[in-house]
């Protein structure tokens, strides 16, 4: 793939570090719009994001080597279904580049990582799951995914699949959404200090998951 226009320093050794703070100033141009790269915030197999601002405002930009049309489909395709996502401003079709609304919430494992999650983050997802399972769309259910923002649920990625009996949320993630063996491991993985958290043993999570799925669903 050709990489976009990028100004000054090296795109290709940007890529190291979550959350890498940029040593110099790069963009990437889509036309006439210069977006100063500030950040790198994840990198994955197929696609980096980035923080970016342009002309005063905040973007997560998201640069593809392979995979950028289906992100695009994907993306028509969950809006469709009524799955709130970050709304895409610009892309470039030549160069594989999404430019996304910027949200400045943490995503839902970060929260997790300070304690267990309040009764309105279960509404919210519910709230949303209901939309999945109306329109058969199964999303990748991992509180990591997902980002509350005041009383609604919003989906970070792009991807999906046809919603089955093993991928739905109450098979598939939510029991990563309660402070068992599983969140723990997957806190851990992503670097942060579970210390002060406490585990809930599988009797304890399958009873949560349980009295969650009767009392928001």
């Amino acid at each position: 793939m050709t990489l976009p226009p990028i100004g000054r320093g090296s795109f290709i050794e940007s890529r190291v570090l979550l959350q890498y703070k940029l040593p110099m100033e790069e963009f990437i141009q889509i036309k006439n719009k210069k977006f100063v790269l500030t950040s790198l915030r994840a990198q994955h197999p197929d696609h980096d994001t980035y923080i970016c601002t342009w002309s005063g405002r905040t973007y997560c930009l998201r640069t593809y080597r392979e995979g950028f049309e289906k992100a695009m489909a994907d993306y028509k395709q969950l809006k469709h279904a009524g799955i709130n996502m970050a709304k895409i401003c610009f892309h470039d079709d030549v160069n594989h580049v999404i430019v996304f609304d910027y949200f400045p919430e943490d995503d839902c494992l970060t929260v997790l990582s300070k304690g267990p999650f309040e009764d309105r983050y279960f509404e919210a997802l519910f709230a949303l799951y209901r939309f999945a399972r109306f329109s058969k769309v199964a999303l990748d259910w991992h509180p990591q995914n997902f980002m509350l923002r005041g009383s609604q649920m919003f989906y970070l990625p792009t991807k999906w699949e046809p919603l089955n009996d093993d991928n739905h949320l109450e098979k598939e993630g939510l029991r990563h959404w309660f402070l068992g063996k599983e969140a723990l491991a997957e806190l851990k993985r992503k670097g942060f200090d579970v210390s002060g958290l406490t585990q809930l043993s599988d009797p304890e999570v399958n009873k949560a998951m349980a009295l969650a799925a009767i009392r928001y669903w």
